[in-house]
């Protein structure tokens, strides 16, 4: 459950939410069958999507880092997939932001990849897009751009 939902329960200490307060609710709940469906396509399919992007890369001319770190961008790629996947499941936008898109561009910065790693991550999307249902894709889209716009021009 994401961090607005919570801190909603915790302000209403001692009385009862109203309509209003509990939109977020149902907004999650109508979303939540799309939300495990990506969950689960991405569980299933995230090796296949990463493998793909990755192909796509060493068409670029970033061939030379795909040589060099093909392992290290794989597990990268498949470890944000899945951060990504259970932000989407928890609808918690927010944590994937603070907890894992601010560590992602440092990392990705200190070792002076992020060129590399927006074309690569740019890829990916392209993926996503082209093999997943429209209502998943489009809710993994908002995360990779998020991701993509941090890695190239910083949050």
């Amino acid at each position: 459950m994401n961090n607005a939902l919570l801190a909603s329960i915790r302000e209403a200490d001692g009385r009862y939410l109203s309509d209003l307060e509990l939109r977020p609710f149902d907004h999650m709940v109508e979303a939540f069958q799309t939300r495990v469906g990506l969950y689960n396509h991405v569980r299933d399919h995230g090796k296949d999507l990463v493998l793909n992007a990755l192909r796509r890369l060493m068409q670029t001319p970033h061939r030379q880092v795909v040589q060099e770190h093909a392992q290290q961008c794989q597990r990268d790629m498949l470890f944000t997939l899945e951060y990504v996947s259970k932000g989407i499941l928890l609808n918690d936008e927010d944590g994937f932001m603070e907890e894992y898109l601010v560590w992602m561009q440092n990392i990705i910065r200190s070792f002076n990849r992020q060129s590399a790693c927006v074309v690569a991550y740019r890829l990916l999307k392209e993926e996503v897009r082209s093999t997943m249902p429209g209502d998943q894709s489009n809710l993994m889209v908002l995360y990779l751009d998020k991701l993509i716009e941090a890695l190239d021009t910083g949050i």
